[in-house]
């Protein structure tokens, strides 16, 4: 079947903790060729399968075939999914709502709350302008509301990397903490260059 990655023990140790059926649904979206074939009650080879997607960005079953025709053709509907670590994404969020705050959030909540932003569903479910609208309401203190928005924004985020990792077939790359921008285009550069020369 060809020569895939190597094993990656800290990737392999947490697919190994998911449900089968978790898997199974990832690579139905990501890989249906393999999806189709696979045996589905033999979870080391979902695993696997689902392993060199998430190391490589593409389908385990282009392992049958030359990992490269020289094209840039398949890069076209690649995903590149920015990441950070943790402790530094929890970092700039929290940086990010302060600065809404020290911005005028609340005063834009009021104004949009006058204008009937009461009636808006969905504007109400927003993350950030529910809970000003709380404090306005006097529910809790200006202080307690940043923190919640925070801690909910900080949800937020997670449950999007969660689901870019169940869900889309992309390759990840990690930002360094005061990595510049450029460096993190050339990171992708040099990925689909890897994956055409």
């Amino acid at each position: 079947m060809g020569q895939g990655p190597p094993p990656d023990p800290e990737l392999r140790k947490e697919l190994e903790s998911q449900p089968i059926e978790v898997l199974l649904e990832e690579l139905a979206v990501c890989d249906p060729s393999t999806y189709a074939v696979i045996d589905r009650r033999n979870k080391r080879r979902v695993v696997r399968a689902v392993e060199v997607i998430r190391l490589t960005g593409r389908p385990f079953s282009e392992l049958k075939s030359p990992w490269n025709d020289g094209t840039l053709g398949e890069w076209s509907q690649r995903f590149f999914i920015l990441n950070r670590e943790p402790d530094d994404l929890r970092r700039r969020i929290y940086d990010r709502v302060d600065k809404m705050f020290e911005a005028g959030l609340v005063e834009e909540t009021r104004r949009l709350l006058e204008s009937g932003l009461a009636s808006n569903p969905t504007a109400m479910q927003a993350i950030g302008y529910r809970q000003v609208v709380e404090y306005l309401r006097g529910e809790r203190s200006l202080a307690e509301t940043v923190e919640v928005v925070k801690k909910r924004t900080w949800e937020y985020a997670r449950r999007q990397l969660s689901w870019f990792r169940h869900q889309l077939c992309g390759r990840w790359i990690l930002i360094g903490q005061d990595e510049p921008l450029e460096m993190v285009a050339e990171k992708i550069l040099e990925v689909v260059r890897k994956g055409v020369d």
